[in-house]
């Protein structure tokens, strides 16, 4: 039932718009009936003094006719032209309404030459185009067309007889002719001029009665619906007060009324809830009594502001016992009746569990849920706000980047759980040496960060050699075995120079890896002379730009052909692809540069899945060049070879470009072979299974014995353009040259030399049976799309270009 009625009173608001549109309705057809009035009334009163002007002038006409028939005088006839103008402009004024289309302008003419008052023109204008077939004015309008005709008479008479006085004077019987028939025309227009006048007045009072019957109908309806309205309104008033009451006692959030003195006019059992608070003693209070100082703002006067406390937010409340809560206060400021009467209505909804909540939350997004120190995000915050106040004030502290030695042997002898423990255990014992104001972090895995507060890196050394210590004299103990909680720490001074949070901990990082290399379980700081950290922090660097090179797309893809050493054009186009890195102001840099930090620190696979996704996406886009290429050759580092998720992604590749396969040689370092035998060969069988080529590249840089390329099933060996370079200046270089050009020979591999720079020595390498050659002095790199649209254009006439001179035997 409570359902019904609050449907009712929904339906009733939404009709209420209705209702105001009816009432505003009523009201301008009141307005509109009653400018209709007077309208008329002034129009029928515009045109009764129109005929009276009408009337008066054909009287004037008639005496001066009289007077012309009897005595000749020609200022009569003028007096009498200038008279019968006046009905004849009336006359012109009513044909050019009667027009199709009405002519409004020869119309106003018309009846300012009738004299109407100009004012009174456009009224009756309107109403003859309205009200032209309505009764009364449609009989006037006959009676006026009626009494025309005999003006016309008059005018006639008048030409006749100025006609027949030109002529010489009339005669007696004559005049007496015309002066009867101009009295006689006097007689047929007074009952027409009188008719006229009586029908549109009556007209006039009709349309007056009518008019008034409509507006008091008007009237009687629109105060009956106003009343209604009235009612209606004042019942669904009634209705939605006693349901605010309910609502305001029953509601589950708290609501309150307060006077501009902070005191309770009234609360419900909501918000006595909330501050476990009897009512009574609630409605007995002050909000200063309930609301903590802090959150409740006050004006030099020692007032409430209420302007701040309108605001909404979350704000602290003390129940009893001394109990705070958290609410979200919404308040809004309700005028009064009189000046001084304004009121704050409030509502108070209890967050409390859910600012807990998160607050909780906040912990666990800042913190190690194992050891529970800060995490990396909470360190990087640390960090920024502390480098903020060294730039301010000149401050010197210390950051520690510590990663254990010990820990994935840990993991690896005595399980996940033992590691955890472990962690744990070196978490404790570090913390337990800080000093106040240090904090110990976890940045993920084994790797802690420790920040010395007001500490120089000389200072760090020694609070970081009193951790040591400490960490020597305890051991972890597992299963019998007992592990030393060592560790290699980079240790970086934060002073006003350091750029940014992130070169902070690039630099500690680079430290502690410096740390690792010199022989683990030591301190090493940060310096910007120490030139092994500066090598470093260029390697990292390096490995920074190529990866955000590779996400901006500024990793290019290059090629350099690979000819016949015989200059001869069998077989399709080779070429090998290299890479070459774009900076932002447009300098280029050779793989030289980058890749060795890049296969340094692990990230070569990065580099070998861009440049084969890359090629794979210039074959695809070309197909014409991939169906002409012979091989594509591309570089793959040892730490892709030895990795089966880049097998697994170059499978993919090819299940999606099954054509891609047949095309690509596969170049590895001899050094990558020889270090990673077994997994040389896995990749080389899985590749080749796949229809790929393999490459042996740099072949004899790394050699002790070519015993090993017996169990290689490699289709190309590619002589380190080392021993080719210097193959002129020394014999040395030529017979290993030729001795591993035969290697090849002996075992069915086609070999390719690297380092061409020169016609001499592209002979010499024919004498020798080197296959195929590569270098500046082939073909100098350029970009992979340059080359395969060169080759697009130059192909129909390959067979008839002439051999590289550089390639003549």
């Amino acid at each position: 039932m409570g359902g019904t009625q609050a449907q009712d009173n929904d339906r009733g608001l939404q009709r209420l718009p209705f209702r105001v549109a009816l009432l505003v309705g009523l009201c301008a057809l009141g307005t509109l009936l009653t400018t209709l009035l007077l309208e008329t009334q002034a129009g029928a009163t515009a045109y009764i003094i129109g005929e009276s002007h009408w009337s008066k002038a054909q009287q004037r006409a008639v005496h001066a006719l009289y007077r012309y028939a009897g005595g000749g005088d020609p200022a009569d006839l003028a007096e009498a032209r200038r008279a019968l103008d006046v009905p004849l402009g009336d006359r012109d004024g009513r044909l050019a309404l009667e027009r199709d289309p009405v002519d409004m302008a020869a119309g106003r003419a018309g009846f300012l030459r009738g004299g109407s008052d100009p004012r009174d023109i456009d009224r009756m204008l309107w109403m003859f185009r309205l009200l032209q077939r309505a009764p009364y004015f449609r009989e006037s309008v006959e009676h006026w067309r009626r009494a025309e005709g005999e003006i016309l008479r008059l005018v006639g008479l008048a030409d006749a007889m100025e006609r027949q006085l030109r002529a010489g004077p009339l005669e007696p019987g004559q005049a007496e002719a015309y002066q009867r028939e101009v009295l006689a025309i006097d007689a047929r227009l007074r009952p027409l001029e009188l008719a006229f006048s009586r029908s549109l007045a009556e007209g006039s009072h009709a349309m007056r009665r009518g008019l008034l019957l409509l507006a008091v109908a008007v009237f009687v309806l629109l105060a009956a619906y106003a009343v209604r309205v009235m009612r209606s309104t004042l019942h669904r008033v009634r209705e939605t007060e006693s349901e605010f009451r309910m609502a305001f006692h029953q509601s589950a959030v708290g609501m309150a009324r307060l006077d501009l003195q902070g005191r309770f006019t009234q609360a419900n059992g909501a918000l006595a809830q909330i501050l476990q608070m009897p009512l009574p003693r609630l409605r007995q209070s002050r909000l200063a009594d309930v609301m903590l100082s802090e959150d409740l703002p006050a004006r030099g006067d020692g007032a409430i502001d209420w302007a701040a406390l309108l605001e909404q937010g979350e704000r602290r409340l003390l129940g009893a016992r001394g109990r705070m809560r958290w609410v979200r206060w919404t308040a809004s400021m309700v005028a009064g009746r009189r000046p001084g009467q304004d009121h704050v209505f409030v509502l108070v909804e209890d967050v409390s569990d859910a600012h807990a909540l998160a607050s909780e939350m906040a912990h666990q997004a800042s913190h190690d849920e194992l050891t529970g120190l800060i995490n990396r995000r909470e360190i990087g915050r640390r960090l920024s706000q502390l480098l903020g106040q060294v730039k301010l004030r000149g401050d010197r502290h210390a950051l520690c980047y510590i990663d254990l030695d010990q820990f994935k042997l840990v993991n690896d002898t005595c399980g996940h759980e033992a590691g955890d423990r472990y962690l744990c255990r070196f978490a404790g014992i570090v913390q337990d040496c800080l000093r106040r104001g240090d904090w110990l972090g976890r940045l993920g895995g084994d790797e802690f960060a420790v920040l010395l507060h007001d500490t120089s890196l000389e200072q760090a050394e020694t609070v970081m050699a009193r951790v040591y210590a400490a960490l020597a004299a305890n051991a972890f103990q597992r299963d019998g075995r007992s592990f030393g909680l060592n560790c290699s720490t980079g240790v970086v001074e934060i002073n006003a120079g350091a750029a940014d949070v992130d070169w902070l901990l690039r630099a500690a990082d680079t430290a502690c890896y410096v740390a690792k290399e010199e022989g683990r379980n030591r301190v090493r700081c940060y310096r910007e002379s120490d030139q092994t950290l500066a090598r470093r922090r260029r390697e990292l660097d390096w490995v920074a730009q190529v990866r955000l090179a590779i996400a901006e797309g500024r990793l290019l893809l290059y090629a350099q052909k690979i000819e016949p050493v015989d200059g001869g054009r069998s077989g399709g186009l080779r070429y090998e692809v290299l890479v070459r890195l774009r900076e932002r102001d447009g300098q280029l840099y050779e793989p030289g540069a980058f890749l060795p930090a890049i296969e340094r620190y692990g990230q070569g696979m990065l580099v070998d899945r861009h440049v084969i996704d890359a090629v794979a996406a210039q074959l695809a886009a070309h197909p014409g060049h991939l169906h002409r290429l012979e091989l594509c050759h591309v570089n793959v580092s040892a730490q892709s070879v030895v990795d089966p998720a880049f097998l697994e992604h170059l499978g993919g590749l090819f299940d999606r470009q099954p054509e891609l396969a047949a095309r690509l040689c596969l170049e590895i370092t001899e050094t990558a072979v020889i270090g990673n035998m077994d997994d040389a060969c896995r990749f080389i069988a899985a590749m080749r299974a796949r229809g790929c080529r393999i490459a042996l590249d740099d072949f004899g840089s790394g050699m002790s014995s070519f015993g090993y390329l017996k169990r290689l099933d490699i289709d190309i060996l590619k002589i380190d353009g080392v021993f080719v370079r210097d193959m002129a200046s020394g014999e040395s270089d030529l017979a290993l040259v030729r001795s591993m050009a035969q290697v090849g020979q002996a075992l069915g591999k086609e070999t390719i030399a690297e380092w061409v720079d020169s016609d001499a020595t592209a002979r010499r390498l024919a004498l020798l049976g080197v296959s195929r050659i590569q270098g500046f002095g082939v073909h100098v790199p350029c970009p992979l799309e340059q080359l395969i649209e060169e080759d697009a254009l130059a192909r129909p006439a390959a067979a008839a270009a002439p051999a590289s001179p550089i390639m003549a035997p």
